[in-house]
């Protein structure tokens, strides 16, 4: 066994296999070192979610590729890195989940639950992209292509032409209202179903399996990216791409700026609380800070890959921007360059792979609450939260693209800012500042720079500015047109209630006299917060502790020099050979002499402060003219010690096998006497 000491404290024993060969002297094995991959395998699969695929090529091409990709870099770098860093080290620390780890706020606990609300809504309408991806494999891959229910032959002077376009060939097959293609909805039922039902599955052991699972899709889903690259692409339109800037227009508008912001959160993972429960789970034993940096830049680099992988495969002009403006991208430029049925079906198994891998993400702090709550009967409720999803997300389907559109475009981003500016502000300023670089501290075993503060104090003041400038645009904009918006004021509505309700369930669990108390100790943390492990939780309190006594005007001075005397004779009486005849050692006893009283040699005589002191390691002796003849030690169990009130007084007992301890106390320096 190998003893492998953790920077905060934690000590755990790693088991060195002997066909794996032996460790080396940093304590790296190959265990350690295939662990070490998969976790970063895990982290470049947050940037591969239908939130970086999908969303962001679609909202760039809605707004502008380079301008919209140079302020999503931005937003990534001044926001989504602090917020990654803040969230990683609170569930490293804690171990809890996005709910658990308001130990530290109670009365913010609501964040927590809008955080849990916000991811399942994502995995909701994320659903309906993937079913589709797969309901077009399996169609292309039986029947010919172009789709023969999306064929609309014309006759032109080159021949028979198809003008329907791939818009067209979805509102006409899968998405097609229910009274007019009955069968297509069904069949995407079905897809739905299995892919609620069976997908979670991949999370049946949580971390273990979630690990195993996006170790295998993560590979498969970059090599299909490379592939669809190398021989799809079109250089002509990246330097088209590059050359042109006549979109750079729209960054005196707030869309633009909001919208990056929202696509910063969701593509790194901020709003679903991922990143909180992988901080104890998955990245339990990793470097927070190069964690969140590592996510910080694969998201970069995925972003601009993405938006030039569907550019550079899409023909030119202008792209869709529809919610589902990838698959009708796919589609449409496959028709339009003739390509084999085996590109589209690749490019839908890229995005299908995807959509995997966002589920799987978007469910792992859901499923991670419920086992923390329900136990082993947590799977119990995973099934019953898919039928529910099931069920949302083919009502969804059944009423229109339109409202999974209103999800990602008002529902989400709203979310998204509120519980980002609360996270900030709760951890920052109401558990404070101080304790939150001195918990980094503790887990990362250097003192954290100022430059993280001072974005944590800015974070606030930037979502509140832009959010508040398109809100203001957006009202404007809906008043002129006489439109309403009705989903913004449930979505308030919903985060009041939330909060409100959360927060008087918090207040009312503190043990307090009266109710401004009771207020009062919710903003404190709570006495469970913290590490759960038992030597972790020591050292971290310990740390705190010395922490607030060393910014304390109050000096202590501790005398630990006799202390250390003992320890150091006691080691060295432990290493002496020891010669005692142990054929007689029963007479001790049985014996009438003073011999147990005798001052330990560990103690020096000439050290006047313990001329009072008995032995360190004493057998009390029993006489054995000793009796138990009155009433009162008639009943007395023969395995009870009665010692007296008093401090070195004597002590009566009625057995003689017990053992008696006399150890300095380190407080007040007396003795003690302890069983």
């Amino acid at each position: 066994m190998a003893v492998v000491t953790r920077p905060f404290g934690v000590v755990t024993s790693a088991r060195v296999n002997s066909r794996q060969g032996i460790t080396s002297q940093n304590g790296w094995t190959v265990r350690r070192v295939l662990d070490v991959i998969k976790t970063q395998i895990c982290t470049i699969a947050l940037s591969f979610t239908l939130f970086n695929t999908i969303r962001l090529p679609r909202e760039a091409f809605k707004y502008g590729d380079i301008p919209y990709l140079v302020i999503y870099s931005f937003w990534l770098l001044a926001v989504a890195l602090p917020t990654t860093l803040l969230q990683l080290a609170m569930g490293q620390l804690s171990q809890q989940d996005p709910i658990g780890v308001w130990r530290a706020v109670p009365i913010l606990r609501g964040v927590g639950h809008l955080k849990i609300l916000t991811s399942f809504l994502c995995c909701v309408y994320s659903m309906v992209y993937v079913a589709l991806s797969a309901a077009y494999m399996i169609w292309i891959g039986k029947g010919s292509f172009p789709l023969k229910d999306c064929t609309k032959l014309h006759i032109t002077p080159n021949g028979y032409e198809n003008k329907m376009n791939a818009s067209e060939c979805f509102n006409s097959t899968f998405l097609a209202p229910f009274t007019e293609q009955p069968q297509y909805l069904g069949v995407m039922a079905i897809l739905i179903f299995v892919l609620w039902f069976f997908v979670p599955i991949m999370l049946f052991r949580l971390r273990k399996t979630l690990k195993m699972s996006l170790v295998i899709l993560t590979p498969l889903v970059i090599i299909i990216a490379i592939v669809l690259s190398a021989f799809l692409s079109d250089s002509h339109v990246l330097t088209s791409m590059l050359e042109s800037c006549e979109h750079w227009m729209p960054l005196s508008q707030p869309y633009i700026w909001h919208s990056t912001l929202v696509q910063a959160l969701l593509s790194t993972h901020i709003v679903s609380g991922y990143l909180v429960s992988a901080g104890g789970t998955i990245y339990r034993q990793s470097d927070v800070r190069w964690i969140s940096t590592f996510v910080t830049i694969t998201n970069l680099l995925s972003g601009w890959l993405s938006v030039f992988m569907w550019q550079s495969i899409g023909s030119e002009g202008n792209k869709d921007s529809s919610f589902i403006a990838i698959l009708v991208l796919i589609y449409q430029s496959s028709v339009s360059e003739k390509r084999s049925k085996e590109w589209p079906l690749l490019a839908f198994g890229f995005v299908l792979i995807s959509g995997i891998i966002t589920v799987l993400t978007l469910l792992f702090p859901i499923y991670d609450k419920l086992h923390r709550v329900a136990g082993d009967h947590w799977r119990i409720f995973a099934c019953a939260s898919s039928a529910l999803g099931t069920a949302l997300t083919v009502s969804i389907l059944a009423q229109g693209i339109d409202v999974a559109a209103m999800l990602d475009e008002l529902v989400v981003p709203v979310l998204a800012v509120f519980t980002t500016v609360v996270e900030i502000v709760g951890f920052v300023f109401i558990y404070g500042w101080y304790y939150l670089t001195v918990d980094i501290h503790f887990i990362t075993g250097s003192r954290l720079p100022s430059f993280w503060l001072v974005t944590w104090w800015t974070i606030p003041v930037l979502l509140m500015g832009v959010t508040g400038w398109w809100l203001r645009s957006l009202l404007r904009s809906a008043w002129g047109e006489g439109q309403t918006l009705w989903p913004l004021g449930i979505v308030f509505m919903g985060i009041l209630v939330v909060m409100v309700v959360m927060a008087a369930v918090a207040v009312a669990k503190e043990e307090q006299f009266n109710l401004l108390t009771k207020m009062a100790s919710a903003f404190r943390p709570s006495r469970l917060w913290g590490p759960e492990e038992p030597m972790a939780r020591y050292v971290w309190m310990s740390q705190r502790f010395l922490n607030e006594n060393a910014n304390s005007e109050h000096e202590f001075h501790t005398d630990t020099k006799m202390y250390n005397h003992i320890i150091t004779k006691y080691h060295e009486k432990g290493n002496e050979i020891y010669n005692e005849d142990w054929l007689h050692a029963a007479d001790t006893y049985q014996s009438q002499s003073p011999k147990a009283f005798i001052k330990s040699d560990l103690i020096r005589h000439e050290d006047t402060l313990y001329n009072d002191v008995g032995a360190i390691y004493t057998i009390p002796t029993v006489s054995t003219s000793k009796r138990r003849n009155t009433g009162e030690e008639q009943y007395r169990s023969p395995n009870m010690c009665i010692a007296k009130g008093e401090l070195g007084g004597s002590i009566n007992c009625n057995c003689n096998r017990h053992f008696q301890l006399n150890v300095p106390d380190l407080r007040n320096n007396e003795v003690s006497t302890s069983l």
